[in-house]
């Protein structure tokens, strides 16, 4: 067997952190197939230099450097300077990944660049939805008879943003659910959660969150995995700097049955994860407002700041008060959307009543001499006034998603819906059902999905949506 020069040894010391790395990134392939060739032998530095086609030297001191540490050998043997000159290999060797990978997952587990968008989603098993494979742009438009799926749709991923807050939901059917998620950068992520009965208490059976990555052929495959969780046990992986090199380092734990490990914040470090937790629990569902004669948003309630529309519509006065103290641009742009949708609008205003803090808007139209207040306007008056609300604040949900928009609607403002619906998709993700055709020939057509049911289950018709949705898998 022989041994590197006494000049190697001094070079050795003179070896940056940067270059060890990437000389065991280079001698690992030739490890890995050493192992698998001869898996009782001790390899000498000269062979794996041949295997390798690298300098016996550099051989010797890599094995120096990393072989106890990342724990590659059963048995090393030492030459005449004190470096490795052979090594009997453990079988680690062949579930170790170069550097240059692991440093890749560090990047990976780092916060996701704004804007997030849900790409892709794929549903079994959850009430009509089964086998559902739909990819989502910034507008999605369901449409299609009555039961054919598109609101379940709408509520399977209302489930998910509720369960990354809370625990699972008494009637939580059984599921599975995949997303794929992408960053204003172009990385890509996938979250799947399996969930089981019975309905009275739920319980989550396989939960995983791993990032993509899209190989040569155009293939997209899973690259790392940081969440990896069955029926409440599991384990998070993520990535360390600890000088002069990148550490995997992977955690045990345990969860109540009926809690998501994306909730928990198991981690710090796995920013990644926690971003693509706010993007889910940022989501916000309209089924419709309320807008009955002792409807909360009729009265007038406390000014908020930075307020969001609630999902009834009941804080309806605190966001138009934001919105005209706090964004006078927006404002007018709302007013002259009413204006289009009724030409009688004169103004809208809001003003301080019922209490210290407590606001109402107030409306003015041709004709009528006296100011309006929210409680004296007509019933499809204020559902325009909270999507017009909606799609106008600056402040919007990270994913927005309306049932039946158009429901309570006189024909002659869709035209109009459609206008702001297209503004809103420019701000944020928007995923809506309707059954409407004036409403329909406003929006994008390759936006639009026709979903039908066949044979008890939910299916989207072949060809309804180049570009926009795909189809039911096989």
């Amino acid at each position: 067997m022989g041994s590197p020069s006494e000049s190697s040894t001094g070079e050795a010391a003179a070896v940056r952190p940067e270059e060890e790395l990437a000389g065991f990134d280079r001698l690992l392939p030739a490890l890995k197939e050493a192992y698998q060739r001869n898996r009782g032998k001790a390899w000498s530095a000269e062979e794996l230099g041949e295997l390798s086609g690298l300098p016996v030297a550099e051989v010797a001191r890599t094995l120096e450097r990393f072989a106890a540490e990342l724990e590659l050998a059963e048995v090393l043997f030492g030459d005449d300077v004190g470096l490795v000159g052979a090594i009997q290999l453990a079988t680690t060797v062949l579930e170790t990944e170069p550097f240059e990978t692991v440093r890749a997952r560090l990047g990976a587990q780092g916060p996701l660049e704004a804007p997030l968008r849900l790409t892709q989603l794929r549903v079994d098993g959850y009430r009509v939805l089964e086998g559902l494979d739909v990819r989502l742009g910034d507008l999605t438009v369901l449409t299609g008879e009555s039961g054919s799926g598109k609101s379940s749709l709408l509520d399977c991923l209302a489930l998910l943003a509720f369960a990354v807050r809370h625990p699972l939901p008494s009637g939580t059917p059984r599921a599975h659910v995949s997303l794929r998620v992408t960053s204003g950068t172009g990385r890509a992520f996938r979250y799947s959660l399996g969930l089981d009965g019975p309905e009275s208490a739920p319980r989550v059976i396989s939960e995983r969150f791993a990032s993509v990555e899209t190989d040569a052929s155009g293939q997209e495959l899973e690259a790392f995995a940081f969440l990896d969780f069955k029926n409440g046990r599991g384990t998070v992986r993520t990535v360390r700097w600890e000088s002069p090199r990148p550490h995997l380092r992977a955690a045990p734990h345990t969860l109540p049955p009926d809690v998501l490990a994306l909730r928990e914040e198991l981690e710090p470090a796995l920013c990644s994860a926690a971003s693509f937790r706010a993007f889910v629990s940022g989501w916000r569902f309209y089924p419709g407002f309320d807008v009955s004669r002792n409807a909360v948003l009729r009265r007038p309630v406390p000014s908020e700041p930075e307020p969001l529309l609630a999902a009834d519509g009941s804080n309806l006065s605190a966001v138009l008060f934001h919105l005209m103290v706090e964004w006078p641009e927006r404002w007018r742009e709302l007013e002259a959307t009413l204006r289009e949708a009724h030409p009688s609008f004169q103004s809208l205003s809001v003003k301080p009543r019922g209490g210290p803090g407590t606001v109402i808007g107030v409306w003015r139209e041709a004709g009528v001499r006296d100011e309006l207040t929210l409680a004296d306007l007509s019933d499809g008056t204020l559902r325009l006034l909270c999507l017009a609300v909606l799609c106008l604040s600056p402040r919007k949900p990270t994913l927005v998603g309306l049932d039946g928009p158009e429901l309570g609607l006189h024909p002659r403002v869709l035209p109009v819906l459609a206008g702001l619906l297209r503004r809103a998709s420019s701000e944020t993700q928007l995923l809506m059902a309707t059954q409407s055709p004036a409403l329909l020939a406003g929006l994008p057509p390759e936006r639009v999905a026709l979903m039908k049911k066949v044979d008890g289950r939910a299916v989207l018709e072949p060809g309804t949506q180049p570009g926009g949705v795909a189809g039911t898998r096989s």
